[in-house]
């Protein structure tokens, strides 16, 4: 009896082996495929490195169905988000409105036609809208592309739009894997710090696109649970201090540039899913921070949540003071 006993615990045991090993040489083939597949952030088949800004949008860029069947992006050949150049001065009977900011101005997932900021020029036939939102900015790179390539030209309002998240970009050298500069005060004076930015290596891309692939193995999550460093605290103190610093001188250089060419300053809040969760720190912070430092200029766009095909991406939200 115990003989037959042994025998049948060894068999077992031979058997759950066996099992282990079909069980991860399966895993091991189905996060292949999925490697294989993955194609990374979409931005960056339409986006390049830049040694001041991180990263900026190809010029004259066509990418069909980036978004799905029929939904495409192109960019001009000053890398704004459109299929025709703007020249420098305003058309006449034109009032030229710039957009900046990140993907929700860009228009992630959405076509060229049906960004908030092209829809401006649906609603008031008068306007002329220049797309200049990029893919991943904080609101510092977002006003380092304008100071490049929206500065010169004429303009009669300048909407600035950004996200909560935004200003916690500012306080990191890269976004998901790509680097970026970062913004202090000098005295009287923004200075760029972390540039040139360094280029991402040919093996940096590839883990940027492919290495959320190999994190979701079974063994690495293990590992990274034993032995992995405590998470990053994302909403320090200190760092929203410096921030806001930042953030406020930012303003008054907008303030003073904009001033200077005659063009109205407006600082266009779009809130996300994250100001309404329980488990996120009170976006109220930097809700009350924007709208003293941001005065008179201040915009709250509020979102129309009702039709899961309507965000702030799309255009489709109402303007309140």
């Amino acid at each position: 009896m115990l003989k037959v006993v042994k025998l049948v615990v060894v068999n077992v045991i031979a058997f759950v082996l066996i099992l282990s090993v079909l069980e991860g040489a399966a895993s091991l083939v189905f996060t292949a495929v999925r490697i294989h597949r993955a194609t990374g952030v979409r931005e960056q088949l339409h986006s390049t490195h830049d040694p001041t800004i991180g990263w900026v949008s190809l010029p004259n860029v066509r990418v069909p169905d980036l978004y799905g069947p029929g939904i495409s992006l192109h960019t001009n050949a000053q890398a704004f988000r459109g299929d025709h150049d703007i020249a420098r001065a305003v058309p006449a009977g034109k009032i030229r409105v710039i957009c900046s900011g990140d993907s929700f101005t860009l228009g992630y997932g959405v076509n060229d036609n049906e960004t908030w900021c092209h829809h401006l020029s649906v609603l008031d036939p008068r306007l002329e809208t220049v797309n200049m939102g990029q893919g991943g900015y904080g609101l510092d790179q977002a006003y380092l592309w304008y100071k490049r390539a929206g500065l010169p030209l004429d303009h009669q309002l300048h909407l600035v739009a950004f996200i909560t998240d935004d200003f916690l970009r500012m306080q990191f050298d890269d976004f998901v894997g790509y680097g970026k500069p970062l913004l202090g005060v000098r005295g009287d004076s923004i200075a760029v710090l972390n540039a040139p930015v360094p280029k991402r290596s040919w093996l940096g891309r590839w883990w940027v696109a492919k290495g959320n692939r190999v994190m979701n193995l079974n063994i690495v999550q293990l590992a990274n649970r034993v032995f992995g460093d405590p998470p990053t605290d994302r909403y320090n103190a200190a760092r929203n201090d410096s921030t806001r610093t930042v953030v406020a001188r930012i303003f008054q250089d907008l303030a003073r540039i904009n001033a200077a060419k005659n063009s109205r300053l407006v600082l266009v809040l779009l809130p996300g899913l994250s100001d309404y969760r329980r488990d996120e720190p009170p976006s109220s912070l930097w809700h009350s921070f924007v709208s003293e430092d941001g005065s008179s200029w201040i915009v709250s766009a509020i979102a129309v949540m009702r039709d899961p095909r309507c965000s702030s991406r799309s255009g489709q939200f109402r303007a309140t003071r």
